[in-house]
C-alpha cells in the first residue's frame, strides 16, 4: 500500500503541534483582550462566494468541486470571506462588529519552503468602523500576538495604497485605470526584482521608462514614520493624513518597531488603503507572518455598502517556523520514576496529584530499573524527573531531577507543583 501523503500535505507531529497550540493559546488570550469575539465560518463555501474576492481566477488557486447534488462548492481558502459573509447576512448585528478566527485552509498553491496546500491561519476583522483607528487597533492586536508569542526581533511595516494612487494619478499624470494597476503591481514588486527587470517587464505592458522609474523610486521611500511623512509632505499628497492620524494612534498605543514603506500595497484589486505586514528580520526567507489592511471593497461586493472592513491573518506554520528557529524554554514535563517496584503505587499518587494540577507528566513502566527509567525521561525529553524512593516517603519528600544538569534536590510532597512553577 502507498502510504504517501497527497503533495503540499503533511502530518503535524508533535512537537510542531505543541507550538500550533501555544500560538492558538496565544492568540485567543490576546483576541480576547482586545474584546474580538471568536467564531469559526464553514469550510466549505458556494464557489461564487469564493469568487467574490478574486474573480473566476481563483478557481486555478483552491479545491473546488460539483457535490452530489450538482452544486459548485469550494474548500475555503482563507477565513476572511466566510466571516465578511456571516456579518453582511446578519444586519441585526450592532456595529462595529470585532470577530477573531482561527482554524485550517487550503490552497492549491506550488508547495515550497513555509508554503502548504493544507495550513492554519489566524484572523481578526473590523467590520463597520471607517476610522484610521479601527485600522490601529488591527495592527495593534497583531503586534502584540508577536511579542507575547515569542517572535522577538520583528517589524510593522505599513503602506497605504491611497497615496501610492494619488501620485500615480497626480504626479505621473495617469488616468488610465488598468494603467494604474500596472503601476500599481508594478510597485508591489520592488523589494522582489531588479529595477531593469521591472522595466522590461512593464515596457511591454505600455508602462513608459521614464515613469516607471520614477515610480520604483517613490516606491522606495521607507523608514521611521516621522522621516516618511516628511518626506510626502515635498509631494503635496493630500491622502497622506491617513498615515499621519496612523503614526500618533500607534505611538499612543506604544509600537516602537515600525517603519513606514510605500512598496507596501498588497493586493491590488482587492486593499482600498493602510496595508501592513509584519516579518521576521533575522528570517527574511520566510517571507511575512502576517499581514492586513482596509478592504472595504469586500463587504459592497456582498451587498453591504455601508460595512467598512479592516483585518489582518497569519500563518500558523510560518509563526512556528520562526519559533523553532530560537530557543524556547522547556516546559514542565515531569516524568515520575521509583527506585523499586514496590514503590509503583506510591508513584503513582505523585503522578496524580500531578495531573490534577494540569502538570504534563508520565510514570516510569513497572519493572524497570531506575537507571532505565532516568534514560527513558531523558530521551523522551522531560524537563524533570521527579523520584520516589522508599527513604525519601519516610521523610514525606521525593528527589527532584533537573534534567538539564542532572542536579538533584528533596522536595516536600506538597512543594513539588510550586517548586516546578519556580
Amino acid at each position: 500500500m502507498d502510504l504517501s501523503q497527497p503533495r503540499g500535505i503533511r502530518d503535524i507531529e508533535p512537537d510542531e503541534h505543541e507550538t500550533h497550540e501555544k500560538i492558538r493559546h496565544t492568540f485567543e488570550e490576546v483576541a480576547r483582550a482586545y474584546n474580538f469575539r471568536a467564531m469559526e465560518p464553514g469550510p466549505l463555501e458556494n464557489l461564487a462566494t469564493l469568487r467574490a474576492k478574486s474573480g473566476t481566477q481563483v478557481d486555478e488557486q483552491i479545491y473546488n468541486f460539483r457535490d452530489k447534488a450538482g452544486r459548485e462548492i469550494g474548500l475555503r481558502f482563507d477565513l476572511t470571506v466566510g466571516m465578511t459573509r456571516y456579518v453582511a447576512k446578519k444586519k441585526d448585528l450592532k456595529l462595529p462588529v470585532k470577530l477573531a478566527s482561527y482554524g485550517g485552509v487550503w490552497r492549491y498553491d506550488e508547495p515550497q519552503h513555509a508554503r502548504y496546500r493544507w495550513f492554519y491561519q489566524w484572523d481578526v476583522e473590523i467590520f463597520g468602523d471607517s476610522t484610521t483607528e479601527a485600522d490601529a487597533e488591527v495592527m495593534d492586536l497583531s503586534y502584540k500576538l508577536f511579542e507575547k508569542v515569542g517572535v522577538g526581533d520583528f517589524i510593522l511595516r505599513i503602506g497605504d495604497r491611497r497615496v501610492v494612487e494619488e501620485y500615480i494619478r497626480k504626479k505621473l499624470k495617469v488616468s488610465s485605470e488598468d494603467k494604474v494597476l500596472e503601476m500599481m503591481r508594478a510597485i508591489d514588486k520592488v523589494a522582489k526584482k531588479a529595477e531593469p527587470d521591472l522595466v522590461k517587464e512593464y515596457e511591454e505592458k505600455g508602462v513608459g521608462r521614464e515613469e516607471l522609474t520614477d515610480l520604483l523610486k517613490f516606491g522606495r521611500i521607507r523608514g521611521a514614520p516621522a522621516a516618511v511623512l516628511a518626506k510626502l509632505e515635498e509631494h503635496g499628497l493630500e491622502s497622506v493624513i491617513g498615515l499621519s492620524e496612523l503614526g500618533d494612534s500607534l505611538k499612543l498605543r506604544g509600537l516602537k518597531r515600525v517603519e513606514y514603506d510605500l512598496s507596501i500595497v498588497r493586493g491590488i484589486d482587492y486593499y482600498t488603503g493602510l496595508v501592513f505586514e509584519i516579518s521576521d528580520v533575522a528570517h527574511p526567507d520566510l517571507g511575512s507572518l502576517c499581514g492586513g489592511g482596509r478592504y472595504d471593497v469586500l463587504p459592497k461586493i456582498f451587498g453591504r455598502t455601508d460595512l467598512a472592513a479592516t483585518g489582518a491573518a497569519g500563518g500558523v506554520e510560518r509563526i512556528a517556523l520562526s519559533l523553532s528557529e530560537k530557543k524556547a524554554a522547556q516546559t514542565n514535563s515531569v516524568y515520575v520514576a521509583f527506585t523499586e517496584p514496590a514503590l509503583f503505587g506510591d508513584a503513582m499518587k505523585v503522578l496524580a496529584s500531578l495531573r490534577d494540577q494540569g502538570t504534563r507528566s508520565d510514570i516510569g513502566q513497572r519493572g524497570k530499573a531506575l537507571g532505565k527509567q532516568l534514560e527513558d525521561a531523558s530521551s523522551r525529553g522531560f524537563r524533570w524527573t521527579v523520584i520516589v524512593g522508599k527513604r525519601e516517603l519516610a521523610a514525606g519528600t521525593v528527589v527532584l531531577r533537573d534534567m538539564r544538569d542532572r542536579k538533584e534536590e528533596r522536595v516536600p510532597l506538597n512543594e513539588i507543583a510550586g517548586r516546578l512553577l519556580g
